[in-house]
């Protein structure tokens, strides 16, 4: 029980993390797309973002992060080279990164709203 406890709390922190590790903001003129710090101290910073079909988050730097994606979706990510792939995430996907650099694109049909926990 405690250990599902502190996984929640874990991944919440993690989503809060993914958005400000990205020094990302709020799309201008659509308030409907969100990006919340839930979290942060001197071990992770905690995100969550939601971002809709259409929006672009411009290339930004992540330092190592777990995500969790809430609903499933389509993204395009574009690194610093220009080489670009496109991602069909399914909703509850957990992931692991070391860290990157990208530009995110949503183009499917549903937001990208995901908890983000980046390590310090």
């Amino acid at each position: 029980m405690k250990t599902s406890s502190l996984f929640i709390a874990s991944m919440m922190a993690i989503s809060f993390l993914i958005g400000l590790s990205c020094n990302t903001a709020i799309a201008e003129g659509d308030e409907a797309n969100i990006f919340k710090e839930l979290l942060e101290n001197d071990k992770v910073v905690v995100t969550e973002s939601r971002r809709h079909p259409g929006t672009i988050v411009p290339m930004h730097t992540h330092g190592p992060y777990v995500a969790y994606i809430f609903e499933a979706c389509k993204v395009k990510f574009t690194f610093p080279d220009g080489k670009s792939v496109v991602k069909e995430i399914p909703a509850g996907k957990v992931i692991w990164s070391n860290g990157c650099r990208h530009e995110v694109e949503v183009i499917g049909n549903t937001d990208f709203h995901v908890l983000l926990v980046s390590l310090k």
